[in-house]
């Protein structure tokens, strides 16, 4: 990471309207000022991120411009998060998992996954690998492992340290 990097940033995703809120006509209420990518209008109001990707941005975009530094990050040891949130239904599965069997629609995660396998197989066939991988969600104070089907609760503990953290199977 650059010096003159933040180590956090905040990304807006906009998602498309789906069949059903085209089938009903709505329309988005977010605006777009031109030839700014950092802010959004809505009700009046100005929101400013480090970025913003309007409704017509592709998964690659996304990708390449919010996660991809991260997984670079990661590959030369170092932690990486991406958060997604937002309301129920707002976009957060259609950025983060997209559809898994096409290449131009799929998400942040099998992208990931991709660029990792991918970087894996260019070292040395001796090496070995171990990936630990966590894909939470947060929701009426639950919090579940979405990667394990028995839906169970977890609990927050922390460490020695007072650190918190999510245990997992």
């Amino acid at each position: 990471m650059a010096a003159d990097e933040c180590n956090i940033r905040v990304v807006a995703r906009f998602r498309p309207l789906n069949d059903s809120e085209e089938r009903a006509g709505s329309k988005s209420v977010v605006k777009f000022p031109a030839d700014q990518d950092e802010t959004v209008l809505i009700s009046g109001k100005v929101y400013v991120f480090d970025k913003v990707f309007r409704p017509d941005s592709t998964q690659e975009k996304v990708y390449n411009e919010a996660a991809k530094e991260i997984v670079k990050d990661v590959l030369s040891g170092y932690n990486g998060t991406i958060f997604a949130y937002g309301q129920t239904s707002s976009g957060k599965t259609h950025t983060m998992e997209g559809v898994m069997n096409s290449n131009d629609h799929q998400g942040i995660i099998p992208r990931i996954v991709q660029d990792i396998f991918n970087h894996i197989y260019t070292l040395d066939a001796n090496l070995q690998f171990q990936i630990k991988i966590s894909y939470f969600e947060i929701y009426l104070d639950k919090i579940r492992d979405l990667l394990d089907v028995s839906k169970t609760n977890l609990a927050v503990h922390e460490d020695k340290n007072r650190v918190p953290y999510v245990k997992v199977k």
